[in-house]
């Protein structure tokens, strides 16, 4: 059992060991800028013509990283092989799905400054704001592993004479999640953490500003062993570099994670996606 949550500790850069550490993190990270990153669906690495590039807006002329733009027939080829993913992946034990998270959060934690000074090149963020953003990733990763753990165990219901009741939390299927660029591993890493760990498979759609630290997110969840237990030649995260229509409009595609807003696509012929936002009102 995880021991009780606690916000990550934000570095103070003003002691001269942590300055170095970034320092060198920085360096580390600035001899790998300008690689190509592919598409991933179901764990294929996919190439295509059209290429995006990931540029440092405090440097213009510095590419970060060079990506893959899907086409629409890629993109529903992601929602419908998350979805073949789905019907195994819901079916691991909450437990193993949030060991995943923990793993993920404690490899974070490990390169810290190295996610930090991707931010710090992609998005231009400042030492403390880059560092602010992965301790945030962290605790999202921390706490809704927990959450999960709670969420799993037998809940609380008013007992009812002559009656055994019994309330289980099931998973919807595939997401759409598409992160802002202005916190580009926090909520990137949270919205996609909680879609998993509740048993839902995800298609991400990474910021055209920030797709590098989501594809350095992604690698962390690969090495921690995502999907945990299952087939390696299947994913339960699949990436995306270009938003289409008609992945968002896919009847598989059940819900839409955007920055403050969770919607639930229900089809209806006649009005189309009926869903709420984070406040409740009807979208």
């Amino acid at each position: 059992m995880p021991t009780e949550f606690s916000n990550e500790p934000l570095t103070d850069f003003s002691k001269e060991e942590n300055a170095a550490a970034m320092r060198a993190a920085i360096e580390k990270v600035r001899a790998q800028l300008g690689q190509e990153y592919p598409l991933v669906i179901g764990g294929e690495r996919i190439h295509t013509e059209s290429k995006l590039e990931a540029i440092n807006p405090a440097n213009r002329t510095q590419v970060v990283g060079k990506f893959q733009k899907a086409t629409k027939e890629l993109a529903n080829r992601a929602v419908e092989t998350a979805y073949k993913t789905f019907q195994t992946w819901r079916n691991t034990s909450p437990a193993e799905r949030a060991a995943l998270l923990f793993r993920v959060a404690e490899l974070i934690r490990s390169r810290k400054h190295e996610m930090s000074a991707w931010m710090i090149f992609e998005v231009a963020k400042s030492w403390p704001e880059a560092d602010g953003d992965t301790a945030e990733a962290i605790d999202f990763l921390e706490f809704y592993g927990r959450e999960m753990l709670r969420y799993a165990a037998p809940q609380p219901l008013i007992k009812m004479t002559g009656e055994d009741n019994h309330l289980e939390y099931i998973p919807l299927g595939v997401g759409a999640v598409i992160p802002p660029w202005n916190f580009p591993l926090a909520i990137m890493a949270g919205m996609t953490a909680a879609a998993l760990v509740t048993g839902n498979t995800v298609v991400l759609k990474p910021s055209s500003d920030a797709p590098t630290i989501a594809y350095k997110f992604f690698e962390l969840l690969e090495e921690a062993g995502l999907p945990a237990g299952r087939r390696s030649s299947e994913d339960a995260l699949y990436r995306f570099h270009r938003l289409e229509r008609s992945w968002l409009a896919h009847q598989r595609t059940r819900r839409q994670n955007s920055a403050g807003t969770v919607v639930d696509q229900t089809r209806d012929r006649r009005n189309g996606w009926q869903g709420r936002d984070h406040r409740g009102r009807r979208r």
